[in-house]
């Protein structure tokens, strides 16, 4: 056996023999299992709520059926007819909740004013939206890089913390190889790990494989990768454990929680947006206003905009249904403008999102699973729209048999038009995947100077200080010690000492 092969066994067996990556291991399988089988049971939650609608639909006009007569106005029985909205789960939804806990992927949609209705969000408990959920993207973004972190931050310094280095820089092989085997075989258990999750994911969940598993695969041994790639950076600058550990977590921080932080706040305030409450109260004050206000004032303009119904009679003495419903049009019209800017926003801020992610990595791969997933903004702003559209569609079917003053005896529920969105079949995000494979290609050019850092010798005054000031030898090992290295005698016969 050559002694590189020998050197490697060595070093596996003596990662095997260390108790704490493997159980943090186990740890992390664990926590991703539990992410994933978590995500199916909400996505099997969210289907049975979807299912459920249309039910829900044929026993509310049942009930309206009982309460009121034939011959009533239909326009009072669609005050209170709802007709189902609905974002049905993808089936990588599972993997990443995106904005599914923020934005409610199924409404009830009535015959009234849109803008209230569309900016509306079911109460939640704030302080879980802000803790976000525990999704597998958590486990892969978040916990893996503290993995990698924590099997390796030392695979250098450890050397120096027990004494052993001059035994190591004795071997007749470079000090970067070592290293480089080192965080080898803790990259190999960290992508075991993953591919495990994702094995399981694949199987639990019933994903398919096709190019966008391949891809996701790809960004996520991209993304580990790079961990590793900033550990080999961190581990030549030859710093103490402590160093390398501090330097190492400060980037999880910069890189995971304060950067994307950062960029979120500029980004918000870069490209300000009324929020949809105060376009909900704009909307509500113009409605309100018209029943202070003569009757013509709110249908010429209504007429303007849909005059197949001018010739319509509509009393201007009293209440009518024609005019209430109108009301309700031109208080959305009035904050057309003001939506169609905010959406606008909305969606420069997803532009600029993508372009942050060309340099934050766990931003990039977190987009690029929400894109998949169907959670992003893109795909939440594409739902809106259907929803606008198909209130139109709710228009030009009720407004022939409400200014004509049908009654409940002409109303089919079976003919009304429903709702139909799927956000299943996005593409690949692909400025995820250049943000990834573009810093990963930034960090390694750096390798080939840090190996040469790391093989470097001793500088004069450092070899003097160490020969002036010699160490304290180190203690004997402990019974039951698994720090052991291999040492090359001068026949190249590898031992173990």
């Amino acid at each position: 056996m050559s002694p590189s092969l020998l050197r490697a066994r060595l070093e596996l067996r003596q990662l095997l023999r260390a108790r704490m990556p493997l159980v943090v291991a186990s740890l992390l399988l664990v926590a991703g299992v539990a992410a994933v089988v978590d995500g199916a049971a909400r996505v099997a939650h969210e289907r049975e709520v979807i299912a459920a609608l249309e039910p829900a639909l044929r026993e509310e006009e049942r009930y309206l059926r009982k309460t009121h007569a034939p011959n009533d106005d239909l326009g009072l029985v669609l005050y209170y007819l709802a007709m189902p909205v609905a974002h049905p789960p993808n089936e990588w939804t599972a993997l990443s909740t995106g904005l599914r806990d923020v934005h409610p992927y199924s409404r009830h949609l009535r015959f009234i004013g849109l803008v209230p209705q569309l900016y509306q969000t079911d109460i939640a408990n704030p302080l879980r939206q802000l803790a976000g959920s525990f999704d597998y993207g958590f486990v892969l973004i978040f916990l893996l890089p503290l993995f990698v972190i924590g099997v390796s931050y030392d695979v250098r310094s450890r050397d120096d913390d027990l004494g052993t280095e001059p035994l190591v820089c004795s071997q007749p092989t470079r000090l970067s190889r070592l290293l480089a085997l080192r965080l080898a075989l803790r990259a190999a258990l960290v992508v075991a790990v993953a591919l495990a999750l994702f094995a399981f994911a694949v199987a639990w969940l019933g994903l398919p494989l096709d190019a966008r598993a391949g891809a996701f695969a790809l960004a996520s041994l991209a993304y580990i990768a790079l961990w590793f790639v900033l550990v080999f950076l961190v581990a030549s600058r030859r710093r103490s454990s402590a160093w390398n550990a501090i330097t190492l977590v400060g980037a999880w921080i910069a890189w995971c929680v304060l950067l994307p932080a950062l960029v979120n706040l500029a980004i918000l305030t870069a490209s300000p947006a009324r929020g949809g409450v105060e376009l909900t109260l704009a909307q509500r004050q113009e409605q309100n206003a018209g029943w202070d206000r003569p009757k013509r004032a709110v249908l010429d303009p209504f007429f303007a905009r849909r005059p197949e119904w001018t010739s319509t009679p509509v009393p201007e003495d009293r209440f009518s249904w024609p005019w209430y419903y109108a009301m309700h049009e031109m208080g959305d019209a009035h904050v057309a403008r003001e939506v169609e800017a905010y959406h606008a926003a909305l969606a420069r801020r997803e532009q600029w999102t993508a372009r942050a992610a060309l340099v934050l990595p766990p931003l990039a791969l977190q987009l690029l699973l929400d894109r998949m997933a169907g959670t992003d903004m893109a795909t939440e702003l594409a739902f809106r729209d259907s929803i606008a559209a198909y209130h139109e569609q709710l228009k030009r079917y009720f407004y022939p048999l409400i200014f004509k003053y049908r009654g409940l005896a002409d109303f089919d529920i079976d003919a009304v038009p429903r709702h139909r969105f799927q956000g299943a079949g996005q593409p690949v995000h692909l400025a995820g995947l250049a943000g990834l494979f573009g810093v990963l290609a930034l960090l390694g050019a750096m390798l080939p100077r840090a190996a040469r850092r790391i093989d470097a010798t001793p500088r004069p005054e450092e070899a003097s200080a160490s020969t002036s000031s010699p160490r304290r030898p180190p203690a004997g090992p402990e019974p039951g010690d698994d720090h052991r290295y291999a040492s090359l005698p001068h026949d190249g016969e590898v031992r173990e000492t």
